[in-house]
């Protein structure tokens, strides 16, 4: 069938991964360079996606379309990430359209896995380095960009470049936290590490305010690799901010001589149980916080966890999303300077309690410094608040996003669905760079976004 002509290739209604932004787009596969070069030389404008896992409007295209490059299938998938070069520093080449549930049993076939990994395992490798994601290791381990050892890239100009540190610098930084907005990535060259067991000990703490919640948080980052702190926000009074501190490290080899082979089963989670929704509820929301934190008091602090549920918690439930239907939720994702850390958060946890329905879900991490760029990792620590899509809720958003920007905080792109764009210029000064590199390889503007057209990037 010619190309364009699947049905399956028709204008549709496509949301970002929260719900809560929509547009109305042509989804186009497609497969190999040619296919696609030809795709970006018809008129309108386009933009890569990949697993669609971007929250807010990063993702879709209004009245454009989205090209989405096909996975490999079958035998194919197995040949996706090819045998590790240079056993000293080991990596291997992966297809842009391989997602983590894909790939991360295949790497343990080969006693393997990555270093830096986000919570969701439907996204792709592509649409994991446009987001620079990251995972609850960024202290020790930075970002995925951090691991990327190399890039191939087709330009909107048509012209297909291999692009590392050394070739091409500029674009392969710009490129990674780009936002998809520099080029279609066909492949990537990812550092890889020794895996040894998919289960890991973990210390559970539950603390008694937000003093505490972010002591404890420092304590336990300076000592295990994967840590975060879940925060209860409908806690009051000497309470405030309590949660619990959840730390532990993967257990990996000293050499790749040898390695442990071994089968990552990732099953899609469980059925979200049916009618929910109550829970989202002011009072749902308290109850269940209150229910939480008490197992946590009363359970072992050292406990033994299968590995996936240290990376990847939400993905215990196949469906989570559906209790947000049918308006959708918000995360707002932020990243606050060291210098800061106690007192915004603090003032970040009041202004979401003052939303008609609290926020749903608190999580606390650290950081270190980033690759700069429109990439979201600095020194601090994030704060990520989930909402429910009432009435009010933007309103809150807006605050929070300039208070954090008065204290040379940023929000994340890969979340945001608020942000101005006075407010990104503020929050992220390397903005002109980009679009300078923007002029430069793209001065038609062939790749847009919903997110690049609000944001003026």
């Amino acid at each position: 069938m010619p190309m364009g002509k699947d049905p399956s290739e028709e204008w549709r209604d496509v949301s970002g991964w929260a719900g809560t932004c929509h547009a109305r787009s042509k989804i186009i596969h497609y497969q190999g360079v040619e296919e696609s070069r030809t795709l970006l030389r018809e008129d309108g404008p386009c933009l890569p996606r990949g697993g669609g896992c971007s929250y807010g409007d990063a993702a879709i295209l209004d009245q454009g379309r989205l090209l989405q490059l096909k996975p490999p299938s079958g035998d194919q998938i197995l040949s996706a990430a090819s045998t590790p070069t240079d056993l000293e520093s080991p990596s291997v080449s992966v297809s842009a359209a391989v997602t983590l549930r894909q790939l991360l049993p295949l790497l343990a076939r080969q006693g393997l896995t990555l270093p830096v990994v986000p919570g969701v395992l439907d996204a792709t490798v592509g649409g994991m380095l446009a987001a620079d994601v990251h995972g609850k290791n960024h202290l020790s381990r930075g970002s995925i960009g951090d691991v990327t050892v190399a890039l191939r890239l087709l330009l909107p100009s048509g012209e297909v470049i291999d692009c590392d540190r050394d070739r091409e610098p500029e674009i392969f930084r710009g490129t990674i936290g780009g936002m998809g907005l520099t080029g279609v990535i066909f492949e990537a060259r990812l550092a890889v590490i020794p895996l040894l067991a998919n289960s890991v000990e973990v210390q559970v703490l539950a603390t008694k305010n937000l003093q505490e919640s972010l002591a404890q948080l420092d304590r336990l980052a300076a000592s295990e690799e994967h840590v975060a702190a879940w925060i209860d926000p409908t806690a009051s009074g000497n309470a405030f901010g309590r949660g619990i501190v959840v730390g532990g490290t993967v257990a990996a080899d000293e050499s790749l001589a040898r390695p442990n082979r071994s089968n990552w089963n990732l099953p899609r989670g469980r059925n979200f149980p049916a009618g929910f929704s109550w829970a989202l509820s002011p009072i749902g929301i308290r109850c269940h916080n209150a229910v939480r934190h008490a197992r946590a008091r009363i359970g072992r602090p050292q406990r033994s966890w299968e590995l996936e549920r240290l990376l990847f918690p939400l993905e215990r439930w196949r469906d989570w999303k559906k209790i947000y239907q049918p308006d959708g939720f918000h995360q707002h994702q932020s990243l606050i300077p060291e210098d800061h850390c106690s007192g915004t958060i603090r003032e970040l946890l009041e202004l979401s309690n003052r939303a008609r329905c609290p926020s749903t879900l608190v999580v606390i991490k650290k950081m270190r410094k980033g690759a700069g760029g429109l990439s979201f990792g600095a020194e601090g620590m994030t704060l990520s608040m989930d909402f429910k899509a009432t009435a009010g809720v933007k309103e809150i958003l807006h605050h929070c996003d300039s208070l954090v920007a008065d204290v040379g905080g940023r929000v994340y792109l890969a979340k945001d669905s608020t942000l101005t764009p006075e407010l990104l210029r503020r929050m992220y000064p390397q903005v002109d760079q980009f679009l300078s590199l923007r002029n430069r390889i793209d001065p038609d503007r062939k790749l847009n976004s919903d997110l690049s057209r609000r944001l003026e990037i």
